[in-house]
């Protein structure tokens, strides 16, 4: 695709003011991706104006997530800000509680936002129960990772209940006037067609058959492993999160990857946590993949805890500071990518990866302060190859497996 003068012009001109670049890994990894879904109950009564208008509010704030995607050259993205980046969906209400509904049924009726051009990048539906309301919200990942989304439902509870809130870091966030849509040149939209292979294929693949599994993990069973680890060697000081994805990396891989004989496991790594610079309430994408590869043979062979302290040692190196500025700098949007990591970078294979992400945190409500108002129902995989650690009311951790393939009985 190519832009005329005038059509480069503008993007000259509102480049940073209602125009936001990508960063060289969000033009790789996102556009036609699946969005990041949270399904939410909350207990008190509000009407659906007072829903809507406290999300708006929220978006004063965070004004990242009223956003569209346009294409900006040949598969090269932007946002741009506008008036009707949000979805908003209200649909008839449950003749039932909480406690009597199904969730999967409820997780169903969720509007999805798309990742593509043209299309609002954040969504909410609302569904009304006789004790309380449903909220799922679905979030591109141009927009922002799950930390992100998680930092705008606290304060979204926090407006809603009077509270004061710390405000985003000024990091990455639209100083300009927002604009409608509707004044975008079609050019700056695509369909499908025009869009490269590679986003075509994730949009398909987005419409394949997935299976799920969970596995559930007790305070004894870490215990237990981790006496059995030092005993081994004392060198593996391993965590609850290392054990759990060696457990399931040997337990499941020959299931959820058969055609493959070498695994990688990705596990995001949140550069919030390691970079100078970067406000703890940034806003935005933040987050980089730690790439750890087995062969199915050495999956195998290996004890648990052999695969845990490498999985530990890999990690260990992606999050020292004087790598984190080797692949990463801190630009007026934020966290930028260097391009040359990208010559040795290989997005993600869901042929040949796993994902393993630790949602332990961020769906326990005491630890955001929510417990009161809202609980988390469901957060969702974006990829059709993970391991998802979650928290149950009760204490007990359990992953959610995800696969392209059923599962089989042990």
């Amino acid at each position: 695709m190519k832009l005329n003068e005038e059509q480069r012009a503008y993007l000259e001109n509102n480049l940073g003011n209602t125009i936001l670049p990508l960063s060289i890994f969000e033009n790789e990894d996102w556009p036609g991706n699946e969005p990041i879904e949270v399904l939410l109950f909350y207990k008190k009564e509000w009407s659906n104006s007072e829903i809507q208008e406290s999300f708006l509010k929220v978006t004063e704030h965070y004004n990242l997530f009223s956003s569209r995607l346009i294409m900006i050259d040949d598969n090269k993205f932007a946002l741009h800000y506008c008036t009707d980046g949000v979805k908003f969906t209200f649909l008839p209400p449950v003749d039932d509680t909480y406690d009597n509904i199904n969730i999967d049924e409820i997780r169903k009726q969720m509007v999805k936002v798309k990742t593509l051009p043209g299309e609002p990048l954040l969504s909410l539906t609302v569904i009304s129960a006789k004790d309380g309301k449903f909220g799922g919200v679905s979030c591109s990942h141009t927009i922002g990772d799950g930390i992100s989304l998680i930092l705008f439902l606290m304060t979204w509870g926090c407006i809603i209940e009077g509270k004061s809130f710390p405000l985003p870091s000024p990091q990455r966030l639209f100083k300009g006037k927002p604009v409608a849509s509707d004044t975008i040149d079609k050019i700056f939209t695509p369909p499908l067609s025009a869009l490269s292979e590679k986003i075509q294929n994730r949009v398909k693949a987005s419409e394949v058959k997935l299976y799920s599994k969970r596995e559930y993990f007790s305070d004894e069973f870490f215990d237990e492993h981790k006496n059995k680890a030092k005993l081994e060697n004392a060198e593996y000081i391993i965590s609850s999160n290392q054990i759990m994805t060696a457990f399931l990396l040997k337990k499941y891989h020959d299931q959820v990857l058969p055609d493959t004989d070498r695994i990688r496991i990705k596990i995001p790594i949140d550069l919030r946590e390691i970079y100078p610079g970067i406000d703890s309430m940034y806003i935005g994408n933040a987050v980089f993949d730690n790439f750890t590869e087995f062969t199915k043979d050495e999956i195998n062979k290996k004890s648990i805890y052999e695969i845990a302290y490498r999985l530990k040692e890999s990690i260990t190196k992606t999050t020292n500071e004087n790598y984190v500025k080797n692949i990463s700098y801190l630009s007026k949007y934020g966290i930028e990518f260097k391009p040359d990591i990208f010559k040795k970078y290989r997005s993600l294979d869901v042929n040949t990866d796993i994902v393993s992400s630790n949602l332990v945190l961020l769906n326990d409500p005491e630890s955001l302060g929510l417990s009161k108002l809202f609980n988390i129902l469901h957060l969702n995989s974006t990829v059709q190859t993970s391991f998802m650690m979650y928290k149950e009311k009760k204490g007990r951790i359990f992953t959610q497996i995800t696969s392209m393939y059923p599962f089989r009985l042990h």
